[in-house]
């Protein structure tokens, strides 16, 4: 695996979550048909862009597209 892959699999995470809306692990790894260890290094890429959020809801923890909000 290397950087460009990692990339490519985080803006398959991503279109998948904006198209979706929040999922939980499992559901984006079925979503988006990859591994785990693609999803994890997606999901972390994205966490450091600041391109997700994740809660965590009854003991599971769900994804979705960070969305700026100006008041």
């Amino acid at each position: 695996m290397n950087k460009e892959e990692i990339g490519n699999f985080a803006g398959i995470v991503w279109r998948t979550l904006s198209d979706k809306g929040s999922l939980s692990f499992e559901d984006l790894q079925r979503e988006t048909r990859l591994d785990t260890e693609s999803v994890c290094t997606a999901i972390g890429w994205l966490a450091h862009e600041n391109k997700i959020e994740f809660n965590e809801q009854n003991g599971i923890t769900f994804f979705y597209v960070y969305q700026e909000k100006y008041y």
